[in-house]
C-alpha cells in the first residue's frame, strides 16, 4: 500500500500485479458521502462537481471503498462509459489516494445512461484489511450482494443506473482484462 504523494499518473499505473491480484486506486473512502473523482493533471482527488455544485451523496454513505482499476478504460466505442473500471473494495475506510493490491471476487454489470458502468467488487490482498472473507461474490453473504446492488441502484437518483446482472471472480477477471489499455 502507498498513498498517491508519488509524482506519478495514477491511471498509467499496471492493472495487473501478478496472477489475479490487481491494483485499486482508493477514491472515496468507505462510509464518506464525498464524490471524488481522480484528476491525473493534478495527481490529486477534488470533489466532483455536477451543474458547477459539489457533488454529496444524498443517500446512504458509500457502503464500501470505491476507486478505480488503474491501466484500464471502458471505450465509449465499444459501450463503455470511457472511465476506467470501478471497483468496491470490501474492508474499512481506506484513506484517498490509496493504491492496493487486490483480489477480485465479482463484479455488477450496470447500465447508466445507456452506457456500461461495470462495479468490480474485490477484497484486499492483505488479510489484516479483510473484513469479509470470500474468494467469489456466491461467498458473499446474500444480504451483502443486495445492500451493493440497492446501493448501486439508487445512490444517484439523476443517473438511474439499471442492473445487467451479478456475476462471480472469473467474469470480473475477464472484464478487467477486457479493457486493459494496450
Amino acid at each position: 500500500m502507498h498513498m498517491a504523494s508519488e509524482p506519478n499518473n495514477l491511471e498509467e499505473l499496471d492493472a495487473v500485479v501478478h496472477g489475479d491480484v490487481l491494483r485499486a486506486v482508493i477514491e472515496i473512502p468507505a462510509g464518506t458521502v464525498e464524490k471524488r473523482q481522480y484528476d491525473p493533471t493534478t495527481n490529486t482527488f477534488p470533489v466532483d462537481t455536477r451543474n458547477g455544485v459539489p457533488r454529496r451523496i444524498t443517500f446512504l454513505p458509500y457502503p464500501a471503498n470505491y476507486g478505480f482499476i488503474p491501466g484500464t478504460r471502458m471505450n465509449k466505442d465499444e459501450g463503455g462509459d470511457g472511465d476506467a473500471v470501478d471497483v468496491f473494495v470490501l474492508c474499512g475506510a481506506i484513506p484517498t489516494g490509496t493504491v492496493l493490491e487486490v483480489e477480485p471476487i465479482g463484479v455488477i454489470e450496470l447500465l447508466d445512461a445507456g452506457e456500461r458502468d461495470d462495479k468490480l467488487i474485490a477484497v484486499p490482498v492483505d488479510p489484516a484489511l479483510r473484513t469479509v472473507d470470500a474468494g467469489d461474490i456466491t461467498e458473499l453473504p446474500e444480504a451483502a450482494r443486495d445492500i451493493l446492488v440497492t446501493w448501486l441502484l439508487n445512490y444517484d437518483p439523476v443517473d438511474g443506473a439499471e442492473l445487467v446482472a451479478v456475476k462471480g471472480k472469473q467474469e470480473a477477471l475477464e472484464t478487467v482484462k477486457r479493457w486493459i489499455v494496450r
